[in-house]
């Protein structure tokens, strides 16, 4: 039993510096804000902060930690769609939902040359059309091209473009971007037939 509340209080300690985390993004850059700021937001003491991570990086790196696990669970199942088509539809609004949700995390990624998150969801995403393209190829469908590229090179493509969205402060909107990628990805139709 003294195990669990410990649990709870680590996850309670954890969500409030997160979401002191999130909320000094909204004014200040990551590089401005300090652990001080952190744990005054949060109203947790830096000692117990301390006790958890070593610096901001490391809380940083467990907050992406966290948003990949999140983003992970909200990813679609392949067995809901009946053609790649309908797949990569799921998957874009998906991770445009998620960027809107984490914008401001997001666009730290974005501009590092060092981001674990977008790896983490490029992964995640190619791993999904590539499951569901071997998958459609067991039940009829015929691909022109090896899987493996046809994943790669629509989740590649994706990821740049997401990362060039944010950076760019989102000159369109989701909406748009949403059917700008389903217009591109409806022209590669051709790569596959119904059997």
């Amino acid at each position: 039993m003294e195990d669990k509340k410990e649990d709870l209080r680590i996850r309670r300690t954890h969500k409030l510096l997160c979401d002191a985390m999130f909320s000094l993004l909204e004014t200040k850059s990551f590089d401005e804000i300090s652990v001080v700021n952190i744990c005054d937001k949060a109203m947790v003491h830096r000692a117990t902060f301390y006790k958890h991570f070593k610096d901001k990086y490391a809380f940083m790196e467990y907050v992406t930690k966290e948003k990949i696990r999140e983003f992970y669970d909200k990813s679609v199942t392949l067995e809901n769609y009946s053609s790649p088509m309908e797949l990569c539809h799921a998957l874009i609004a998906n991770v445009t939902d998620f960027i809107e949700e984490n914008k401001n995390m997001l666009k730290i990624s974005a501009i590092s040359s060092n981001s674990n998150l977008f790896d983490s969801i490029q992964n995640i995403i190619f791993e999904e059309l590539l499951k569901f393209l071997v998958y459609a190829e067991e039940q009829g469908f015929v691909f022109y091209v090896p899987t493996d590229i046809i994943a790669q090179f629509l989740t590649g493509g994706f990821i740049s473009l997401v990362r060039w969205w944010i950076a760019d402060n989102h000159q369109y909107t989701k909406e748009q971007l949403n059917y700008y990628v389903e217009m591109l990805i409806s022209r590669s139709d051709k790569c596959y037939e119904e059997k």
